[in-house]
């Protein structure tokens, strides 16, 4: 699939296509042009990272490029009169417990300035939901926030919010007491581990998310993530209660004090306020015993007032919230 569509726009001609390997040193130009980050002081991979992830330095994003191939999924450029890289796009797919079950995902939507217009992103939508279609998924989800597409644009087209999250820091972890709890050692596997569960923390598709997380530490010379990293993923059941899944991450590079958490639940427990809670307390007991002193976690917006009321807690502030879209595609 060497051209995916073309467009006529102003002129030019864009051109929307599967990345190459090659391609990497003009999508990380891009990248920077786009967010026009401050330089870091010492140029390495790790603190080009901390500027905007993966694309931001060849070493990283080469690497974010081959993850996507090996995962099947989808990851495109938009070419201007088959030059310059005006744009790039991503497209995860994922099978997880309802609310989402099969989807597709537009995991990144990056244009440059002087492409955001809704002709193109009508056009790049168009090219989104029919190579959706064309790999037998009928469900597509787009997270505005942070991921790419327009509010206005996604609701002319259908897409209808069936999910949102809340991203709080907790601290005072020294302080948190845990209920008693069973814990194993998970593996990694996210088929075996946790395709059952429902991730809370669905800022992004959680497949991808867990991937991410654990490349690291798994198999560290293929990740697209700083590898200074300190982890623990662990399966943990409350007394009474079905097996969960959490994973910290304390990302040296960046905050040495600070963890996140993610967590993993059975479907029916997802919007149990004093479940959710309880492993809240658990993740940020084991935080501190890694040497945090507090804890990020983003949990769906309706468990989010019982768990401020617990904890020492400040929410983050998100531009509009932070919505999930969903359109079904039959």
């Amino acid at each position: 699939m060497s051209t995916i569509s073309t467009l006529e726009w102003r002129g030019e001609v864009l051109t929307l296509r599967p990345a190459r390997y090659e391609d990497v040193p003009a999508l990380v130009s891009f990248h920077r042009e786009s967010a026009r980050p401050d330089w870091p002081d010492d140029n390495t991979p790790v603190a080009w990272f901390s500027r905007g992830g993966p694309w931001m330095h060849e070493y990283f994003c080469e690497r974010h490029v081959r993850a996507y191939i090996d995962l099947g999924w989808d990851c495109w450029v938009i070419e201007r009169n088959e030059e310059a890289i005006g744009g790039n796009v991503e497209i995860c797919y994922a099978t997880e417990p309802e609310p989402f079950g099969q989807y597709a995902h537009l995991e990144l939507l990056e244009l440059s300035n002087n492409l955001l217009e809704d002709r193109i992103e009508e056009w790049i939508l168009d090219q989104c939901e029919s190579r959706a279609r064309a790999r037998g998924f009928d469900t597509f989800w787009c997270r505005p926030v942070g991921s790419g597409g327009s509010l206005d644009v996604l609701a002319r087209r259908g897409y209808v919010e069936r999910w949102r999250s809340s991203w709080l820091t907790v601290r005072g972890l020294d302080r948190i007491e845990a209920p008693q709890f069973q814990e194993r050692r998970l593996k990694g596997n996210y088929d075996t581990e946790a395709a059952h569960l429902l991730a809370l923390n669905h800022r992004e598709s959680a497949s991808y998310r867990w991937r991410y997380l654990w490349r690291p530490v798994l198999t560290p010379e293929k990740s697209d993530f700083p590898t200074a990293v300190s982890f623990s993923g662990k399966g943990v059941s409350l007394c009474g209660r079905l097996p969960a899944a959490i994973l910290l991450s304390i990302w040296e590079w960046r905050d040495p004090r600070s963890a996140w958490a993610d967590l993993w639940v059975e479907p029916d427990l997802s919007a149990n306020v004093g479940y959710v809670s309880d492993l809240v307390s658990v993740a940020g007991q084991q935080a501190y015993a890694m040497g945090a002193s507090s804890m990020e976690v983003v949990v769906p917006e309706s468990v989010c007032p019982g768990i401020e009321e617990r904890f020492a807690t400040v929410a983050v502030p998100l531009e509009r919230g932070d919505p999930w879209l969903r359109k079904n595609l039959d």
